[in-house]
């Protein structure tokens, strides 16, 4: 069970070469803002196609980076050079099968988009359903699992990792390698990968001690784990993911969300720990919004009205700030469901809502879901203006967790740092796993790198509390440093073990994590 082994693909197609001058730039780039490079591009459709491809470079020892949706922030889809591999064609999405668990799985392609399995499995009316729920709905698969994505229904469901049942990847070299749950190393830790000509490489699991939150920083760890884990979240490392093997859940019969207005920041975070502690109702998401954050939404209403996504029934108290909440239920419970709410907000006193907006039928759902989505816009309009003054500029959003009994700790070392050097900011985000985003809104470049040297005092202290310096959006090559800071150079080298049992020339992926 502790042996991975190769094995080389029945027909070796290799799909069409472009070369410099005819890759497209927007695949030179992701979300990050980032500008790459390559000397060659390649848009495999199967397995086999992406097997000759790898296969290709290895030949030519060529740098590969893996490309999806690159909807990613970090970079990681971002070519240094060498080939760009985009599974953007690799779009099948299989049968769905029933287990005996009460749980069903489907087989998908790496390149297929997360809206489009949910909408395939709307219509074929199937009452399973994907939870990993990022908000960039055009990830795909593929790189879901490399980054191991989450999302605000990480609350209750949980990252992809636990949606994941097996997977095929290809190495480097063009072998293909099928990982399942329940393969294991060692007891001692140990693995060995074998390839086709017989050739092995012995590897150890890292046992650097995980964060107690979210985690999206680094590979995977810990004793008696899987190894399908460590290809989970490695960002395009150690093998290209050419297909999964998905668990989905049953859908649920009713879902509802509420907006809380609450009076202060204080106010909000003790209903976050009433609903957390309160486990008689479904709660799949507690997101933040603080005073900040209102307001910047208040002035967009006023600016462009309706088509804000603003109500304007927002409190006029600059001090207000917001929870969001999306709750799960049967039909008939959502009456009592929300009446359980409302008890839970009054229950807060002298602090309870200002204002509560909930939506219960498919429209008022929607209104809500583009209220919550309306935030992240209109931050990074508002960068774009000061571009147009300062190019290099961009904001500075944070993806750090921390232990639940760091919440209020945190949040008020990030206002006096950040009051204390006079900078704009917002923070809002996924408040029921203590992930916040801080988003310091530089006004010129000075500020811009003051707001960088916080960001690592944020990272710093982050650390210090066994929380993680990425919660969600991955490492990629913006943010090595802080993998650095948080693993030290033993971990690092665990983690440099471990590809070297994948990927001895260390030609994927380069510049990313390492």
């Amino acid at each position: 069970m502790s042996t991975i082994e190769g094995f080389r693909p029945g027909e070796n197609t290799m799909p069409r070469l472009l070369g410099n001058s005819e890759i497209g730039a927007d695949f030179l780039r992701d979300e990050s803002r980032m500008e790459g490079r390559a000397e060659f591009a390649c848009f495999p459709s199967s397995s086999a196609e992406a097997a000759s491809a790898l296969s290709f470079a290895s030949g030519k020892n060529l740098k590969v980076t893996i490309s999806g949706g690159r909807t990613g922030i970090a970079g990681g889809a971002v070519p240094d050079g060498g080939l760009l591999i985009s599974l953007t064609r690799m779009q099948k999405i299989g049968q769905v099968t029933e287990q005996p668990d009460g749980t069903a799985t489907v087989i998908c392609e790496s390149g297929v988009l997360l809206s489009e399995l949910q909408n395939i499995l709307l219509q074929r009316k199937c009452k399973y359903f994907f939870p990993p729920d990022p908000t960039e709905t055009s990830a795909t698969v593929g790189g879901m699992i490399a980054c191991n994505a989450s999302g605000a229904h990480t609350f209750k469901y949980g990252p992809t990792r636990k949606y994941v049942k097996s997977i095929t990847a290809i190495l480097s070299n063009g072998e293909i390698v099928k990982l399942s749950r329940g393969q294991k190393a060692n007891p001692d830790g140990s693995f060995t990968v074998r390839l086709s000509d017989g050739s092995t490489c012995e590897s150890r699991i890292p046992n650097f001690p995980q964060p107690a939150t979210k985690n999206a920083a680094g590979y995977y760890s810990g004793t008696d784990m899987d190894l399908i884990d460590l290809l989970i979240g490695s960002e395009g490392t150690l093998a290209l993911i050419s297909e999964a093997e998905l668990v989905l859940v049953t859908r649920p019969e009713f879902e509802f969300n509420a907006m809380f207005f609450l009076p202060n920041e204080s106010s909000s975070l003790s209903l976050t720990r009433k609903l957390r502690e309160d486990r008689g109702i479904e709660v799949t998401a507690i997101e933040y919004f603080d005073p900040a954050a209102v307001e910047m939404l208040r002035q967009r209403r006023l600016s462009m009205g309706q088509a804000s996504a603003v109500p304007p029934c927002l409190p006029e108290d600059k001090a207000c700030a917001g929870i969001y909440i999306d709750v799960t239920c049967t039909k008939e419970g959502a009456a009592s469901a929300a009446l359980k709410l409302k008890e839970i907000a009054g229950d807060l006193g002298a602090a309870s809502p200002l204002a509560i907006w909930a939506g219960f039928d498919k429209d008022e759902r929607e209104r809500l879901r583009k209220f919550r989505h309306a935030l992240p816009e209109t931050v990074n309009t508002l960068i774009s203006e000061r571009r147009k003054t300062y190019p290099g500029m961009t904001k500075l959003g944070t993806d750090m967790a921390v232990p639940d009994e760091f919440l209020e700790e945190i949040m008020n070392f990030y206002r006096k740092e950040l009051d204390a050097q006079n900078l704009e900011y917002v923070i809002f985000g996924h408040i029921g796993n203590n992930h916040l985003h801080v988003n310091i809104l530089p006004r010129n470049p000075d500020e811009y790198l003051l707001g960088k040297k916080l960001y690592m005092k944020f990272a710093e202290t982050v650390i210090r509390m066994k929380g993680s310096v990425s919660a969600e959006h991955g490492v990629g090559k913006l943010k090595k440093n802080f993998l650095a800071m948080m693993l030290g150079e033993d971990g690092l080298e665990q983690m440099r073990a471990v590809k070297r049992a994948f990927d001895p020339d260390f030609r994927l992926g380069t510049g990313t994590l390492f």
